[in-house]
C-alpha cells in the first residue's frame, strides 16, 4: 500500500514547485487539465480510470497551488482510491463532503479490492477535513441500503453496524477495525453454521420464494389493482383492462440512477447538464431532482435494473388520473382544472427542474403519484407509429399538455433535458404488457 504521508504528499522524488512553476509549469497545468477533461469522458462513458501517470500528475499539479475543478479533483480521489496511491493528497484537495462522501462510499462498496474498514479508519484519521465528509458518509451508505443491488446492500449495512453506534451516533475511527474483527465469525462455528444451513435450505427456498412474490411492495411504489379503468380516448373515455401492477410514486432522481451507473448496468445521461445547471448530474445538491438526458434504451435498462419495467401509457394514465372514490378519471392528477400552482408547468415560469415531490399534495393523483403533471415528462413501453408514447408532460409544457390524458411520441433515440423515467413493476403473478398495448 502506497499513502503518501501528510506532510508530504507527492510521489517521490518529484519537485512540485520546480515542475508546475513558471511558463512551463503553466503549460504542463494547461496539460493535465485537457487530460483530466478526456480522463472524465472516459470514466462517464466507460468508468475506466486515469492512469496512475495522470493521477500522479494531478496530484503534483495542486501540490504547487495550481487549481483543478470539482470534477477534475473528484476523479483523481476515485483513482487514487482505487490504486491506493496519494489517498491523503487526494482527500486533501476535496472542497465538497457530500461528493467526497459518494465518492469514498463507492471506494468501500466495490466489488473487487473495495477500500477496507482499516483503510478508512487511516485517512479518517489524518484528514483534516474528515469531520465534514464522514457524516455525509454514513448517509451515503445509508442510501446504498436501499440498493437494488443485495450485495451493495448488504455491505452498507454491514458497513454502517462499524461505523455508526447503537444511538445513530459515529464511533471513534480509532474503533472500527475492533467493531469489524467482532462481527467476524470465529472459525470454529463455520462448519456447524453451514451444516445448519444446509439444512435449512427448503425453508430457505419456500421463504425465497415469498420475498420475491412482495418485492414489488418493498419499493416505494402505488399498488393499482386488476380491473377495468377509464383513460381518454379520442371521443371520449374509454374502459381498458388491466393486470394488478405498482408503479413508482416519484420520477427516478439523478442519486438512484447513478447507482445503477455504478453497478455498470445503466449507460450515463446523454447530458450533466440541466437547463439551468451545469452540474446536474453529478452535484450532490441536485440528488433527489429527476434524472434527465435518458433515451428509451438507458430508461428501459434503468428500469430492468431495478428488477422493473416501463409501465405502458395506460398504465401511467390510470395511476396519474384515477380517482377510486368516485370511480372516474380527472383531466389532471388533482381534478378537472388546470391549477398552476400544482405543477412545474411552463405557467409556473421556473424553466427547469424541481426536486421530485415538490408539490406533494396538493400535486398528487389520488393514487398517490407525484409530479405526473410537469417537471419532466416520462417514458412509457407503449409504441407509436416510429416511437414511443411519453406522459406528463414537463416544465416546458402548457397545461394542455400536462393533462393527464396528453401523451407524445418520442423517437427511442432522444435524450432531451425535459424528459425522465418512471418505473413500473408487474404483480406477483401478472404477465408483462404488450408494448403496444396502449395503442389499440
Amino acid at each position: 500500500m502506497s499513502y503518501l504521508p501528510p506532510d508530504s504528499p507527492t510521489f517521490a522524488g518529484d519537485d512540485a514547485s520546480e515542475l508546475f512553476s513558471g511558463v512551463l509549469g503553466d503549460g504542463r497545468t494547461a496539460a493535465v487539465r485537457y487530460a483530466l477533461d478526456d480522463a472524465l469522458e472516459l470514466w462517464w462513458d466507460r468508468s475506466q480510470l486515469p492512469s496512475t501517470q495522470l493521477l500522479r500528475d494531478g496530484l503534483l499539479a495542486l501540490e504547487a497551488g495550481r487549481t483543478l475543478d470539482e470534477a477534475q479533483t473528484g476523479l483523481l480521489l476515485r483513482a487514487a482510491l482505487a490504486y491506493r496511491r496519494g489517498m491523503v493528497t487526494a482527500l486533501r484537495y476535496q472542497n465538497d463532503p457530500e461528493r467526497t462522501a459518494v465518492i469514498l462510499s463507492d471506494a468501500l462498496l466495490e466489488q473487487e479490492n473495495p477500500l477496507t474498514v482499516d483503510e478508512l479508519a487511516q485517512l479518517a484519521t489524518v484528514d483534516a477535513g474528515s469531520e465534514r465528509w464522514l457524516p455525509a458518509l454514513v448517509n451515503a451508505l445509508r442510501e446504498a441500503t436501499d440498493s437494488a443491488d443485495d450485495v451493495r446492500r448488504t455491505q452498507a449495512s454491514s458497513l454502517l453496524e462499524i461505523l455508526v453506534g447503537g444511538h445513530g451516533e459515529l464511533v471513534d475511527a480509532g474503533q472500527w477495525s475492533v467493531r469489524a474483527a467482532a462481527r467476524q465469525e470465529p472459525p470454529r462455528f463455520r462448519r456447524i453454521w453451514l451444516y445448519l444451513l444446509w439444512l435449512a435450505l427448503p425453508v430457505v427456498l419456500v421463504a425465497g420464494g415469498i420475498w420475491l412474490a412482495q418485492q414489488w411492495r418493498s419499493r416505494d411504489m402505488i399498488q393499482v389493482a386488476a380491473g377495468s379503468y377509464p383513460v381518454a380516448g379520442a371521443g371520449g373515455d374509454r374502459l381498458v383492462t388491466l393486470a394488478a401492477y405498482a408503479i413508482d410514486r416519484t420520477e427516478v432522481t439523478n442519486a438512484a440512477y447513478r447507482r445503477c451507473v455504478d453497478a455498470g448496468k445503466c449507460s450515463p445521461p446523454a447530458s450533466f447538464a440541466s437547463a439551468q445547471h451545469l452540474d446536474y448530474y453529478l452535484n450532490p445538491a441536485f440528488n433527489q431532482y429527476p434524472v434527465i438526458a435518458v433515451d428509451w434504451a438507458a430508461a428501459s435498462a434503468y428500469c430492468r435494473y431495478t428488477g422493473g419495467r416501463l409501465p405502458t401509457a395506460e398504465e401511467w394514465e390510470v395511476a396519474a388520473s384515477f380517482a377510486p372514490a368516485t370511480q372516474r378519471r380527472y383531466r389532471y392528477p388533482w381534478g378537472d382544472q388546470f391549477e398552476v400552482q400544482r405543477a412545474n408547468g411552463a405557467p409556473a415560469g421556473l424553466g427547469d427542474t424541481l426536486t421530485v415531490g415538490s408539490y406533494t399534495p396538493g400535486g398528487d393523483s389520488p393514487l398517490g403519484l407525484k409530479d405526473a403533471a410537469g417537471n419532466v415528462a416520462e417514458w412509457t413501453v407503449t409504441a407509436g407509429d416510429g416511437g414511443y408514447i411519453t406522459k406528463g408532460g414537463s416544465y416546458e409544457d402548457d397545461p394542455a399538455a400536462l393533462a393527464a390524458g396528453a401523451e407524445r411520441e418520442v423517437a427511442p433515440g432522444l435524450s432531451a433535458l425535459w424528459l425522465g423515467v418512471r418505473c413500473a413493476a408487474n404483480a406477483p403473478g401478472s404477465s408483462t404488457p404488450t408494448s403496444n398495448s396502449a395503442s389499440n
